[in-house]
């Protein structure tokens, strides 16, 4: 299945989706700050040999670098500007406003994470599939 990078400041979540993904067969990084995120992606600092995920679930709101600022860095750095972006926030009212700033891949509720997460990261990772991207 997909590696799946997790970028969430609350623990408890990630360790719900953590256990979610992984019974689906997903192998889960986690990065519990945007700073840490960019680090494991090989953006800051600048690192080629970081082995990509197949997927970046993003929160919106986190302390230091918000999904806004780290979602702005995958998609202007050359290596990651393809790697597909699931936001999941609380703030579904901030959707637009990302979707204005940034291009994602989709939006998840905190809400609806257990009845949705699956389906929609199995959703986006058939389109990066049917695109060529696999």
């Amino acid at each position: 299945m997909a590696h799946i990078l997790i970028v969430d400041d609350d623990p408890t979540l990630v360790e719900l989706m953590t256990v979610m993904l992984k019974g689906a067969g997903h192998r889960i990084s986690a990065s519990g700050s945007g700073q840490e995120a960019l680090k494991a992606l090989g953006i800051e600092p600048p690192d080629s040999s970081v082995a990509l995920p197949d997927l970046v679930m993003l929160d919106i709101m986190m302390p230091r670098s918000d999904g806004y600022t780290v979602g702005t860095l995958i998609r202007n750095n050359p290596r990651t500007r393809d790697l597909p972006i699931l936001v999941v926030t609380a703030l579904s009212e901030m959707s637009r406003l990302f979707r204005a700033t940034v291009e994602v891949d989709g939006f998840l509720s905190k809400t609806a994470i257990p009845d949705s997460l699956l389906k929609t990261i199995a959703q986006i990772l058939e389109k990066r599939k049917a695109r060529g991207r696999a």
